[in-house]
């Protein structure tokens, strides 16, 4: 019997390349993003469409460069390591008296030592997927440009000669002072990174995970939360709690002039726009923007919000280490002293009796939302509500668009879950005016923002799938086990229209990857996503409040 046909079965290019570097850095502990280049490249990212090209692809270049700190210019080396612990067994002891630094479209505790050597705190497989495709997509677009400007005399007007004028832009704003200062480091140098993961076992991401619950715990005095029930949100670190504080409302004039003396055409034409139209309650949601980026700047306006925040017996919890997942512990008795009923068109009174908490928390990335719900879940009495709100590429809409799936794909584990979305159109025809609320979509979640390839957006549109996004299947697959006795499955169809909790799905537009120059390495969201965000959120609010007076009548309180 000739069985060579078994072994012609086509593999598709990108789980060609996922293994290539899971491959690599589980027998070796260490990859070299050169050797990844071309398996990166065989892809066809829909993220990383000019990788093969000689022209620069300036929309992938920026989408790394917002996600991967400044320091990248000097690093040749990555550690990755999911705790204190796993650095300190692998003679990084000091790793957190290095400088810490940032990137502006992810959260992850990094630290550089100041020569040539980063560190990142890691919460899932996620986050290695994450980083191995941010770093090469910088590295292949950041040595085509030095192959460009290595032998120019004027590296700035060789720079902008290759750009159209909104790139130029684009560049400028990200590097600010330091633009002239990043060419001259692409001229002379060629980066050639080398990743090194120190541990890659799961249970090193579970005690990530404990030590991250832990801390919540010990940052919150007599609140024991195995005794109280709980309503789980992931949503954000700012719409819950100034959607219950409406405190953009009681400094308006101060926002307003904040607004007007910051001379930004587009958010001032957006304000007097709402103005004239007198929309409601957009028009709250606009000053909640605002009051964002001014509390940056301004201390006695965030002391103010703290203190009303600490009068509503709100409590803030700051990630520490591990996981860069801020939380957010809100006691429902505490709302009837807040303005929220008026905004809800609810009398909040009887939730003065309830003992059930809010567990909110900054949405994690891709599979750490698995790790995180099977945490909390294994530490709470009682799982009441289950809300997650996120972005989403769309496949069809707008950006701004609200989509509510009833069916979530899991490509980290092939299964494919069918659930009842306590959301709904009739939701959010009184608060959401600016875009469309779509119903019974079907959503793709995906292994990461690089790998998915115009080839499989066509098979994923043509199966009638409209929704892109990385958190909805680790959150299922979690919600399984709350529910069965094993451990979530794999490559099945499993029913989950009936849960002993509250289950909402919501997610907004911020891409559309069908559309030339929309994804988000070429445009911010800015302010295209609050209207949905703050509209998500108030429904999110509605639905836990509603439940919990229905429950406490129920039980005669």
């Amino acid at each position: 019997m000739n069985n060579s046909n078994n072994f012609n079965i086509a593999i598709d290019p990108v789980e060609i390349h996922i293994r290539t570097y899971r491959s690599l850095l589980k027998s070796a502990g260490f990859v070299r993003v050169r050797n990844l280049e071309d398996s990166h490249k065989n892809m066809n990212s829909v993220l990383h469409e000019k990788a093969s090209a000689g022209k620069i692809d300036t929309a992938s270049f920026i989408y790394s460069l917002l996600r991967l700190p400044n320091c990248m210019s000097m690093v040749k080396k990555i550690i990755l390591g999911q705790s204190i612990r796993v650095f300190k067994n692998n003679r990084f002891s000091k790793i957190e008296s290095w400088q810490e630094v940032e990137a502006e479209g992810r959260r992850r505790k990094m630290y550089f030592n100041g020569k040539d050597t980063l560190a990142v705190y890691i919460a899932s497989v996620t986050d290695v997927d994450d980083l191995i495709s941010l770093t090469t997509a910088f590295q292949i677009e950041w040595n085509k440009l030095h192959h460009l400007l290595r032998s120019a005399e004027n590296v700035v007007k060789t720079f902008e000669s290759l750009l159209e004028k909104d790139d130029i832009v684009r560049f400028q704003k990200i590097w600010t002072d330091d633009y002239h200062k990043f060419l001259t480091a692409i001229k002379f140098r060629r980066v050639d990174f080398n990743i090194h993961l120190l541990s890659g076992s799961y249970m090193e991401y579970a005690r990530a995970t404990q030590y991250w619950w832990d801390h919540i715990e010990k940052s919150i005095s007599g609140i024991n939360f195995l005794d109280m029930p709980i309503y789980f949100v992931s949503s954000n670190t700012h719409s819950l709690i100034n959607l219950i504080t409406r405190f953009s409302l009681d400094e308006e004039k101060n926002l307003i002039d904040y607004l007007y003396k910051n001379q930004d055409d587009q958010l001032i034409k957006t304000w007097e726009n709402l103005n004239k139209d007198n929309i409601h309650p957009a028009r709250e949601y606009f000053l909640n923007y605002l009051s964002k980026k001014a509390l940056r700047e301004n201390k006695a306006l965030k002391d103010r919000k703290l203190k009303l925040e600490k009068k509503l017996g709100i409590y803030r919890v700051q990630a520490k280490h591990n996981l860069d997942i801020d939380a957010q512990i809100i006691p429902l008795s505490q709302l009837p002293g807040s303005n929220l009923g008026k905004l809800l068109n609810t009398d909040l009174s009887e939730l003065k009796k309830s003992h059930s908490l809010i567990v909110n928390i900054d949405y994690p990335l891709g599979w750490a939302a698995y790790q995180v719900l099977t945490e909390i879940g294994q530490n709470a009495g009682q799982v009441l509500g289950i809300y997650i709100m996120g972005k989403a590429a769309a496949l069809n809409g707008q950006i701004g668009d609200i989509l509510l799936p009833n069916t979530v794909y899991d490509e980290h584990t092939k299964n494919t879950y069918g659930i009842i979305n306590c959301f709904s159109l009739g939701d959010f025809k009184k608060i959401f005016k600016n875009g469309l609320v779509l119903e019974n979509q079907k959503t793709i979640t995906t292994k990461g923002t690089f790998l998915e390839s115009k080839t499989m957006l066509k098979n994923w549109f043509r199966d009638g799938f409209t929704d892109i996004e990385m958190e909805a299947g680790p959150y299922l697959n979690a919600i399984y086990e709350f529910i069965y006795y094993n451990r979530y499955e794999e490559n099945e169809f499993i029913n989950l229209t009936t849960t002993p909790f509250e289950l909402g799905i919501a997610h907004y537009a911020s891409d559309t990857p069908y559309s030339k120059a929309k994804n988000l390495g070429v445009r911010t969201l800015s302010y295209e996503g609050v209207e949905p965000t703050y509209s998500i959120s108030q429904v999110i609010l509605k639905k836990i409040i509603e439940r919990e007076i229905r429950l406490l009548r129920e039980n005669g309180q």
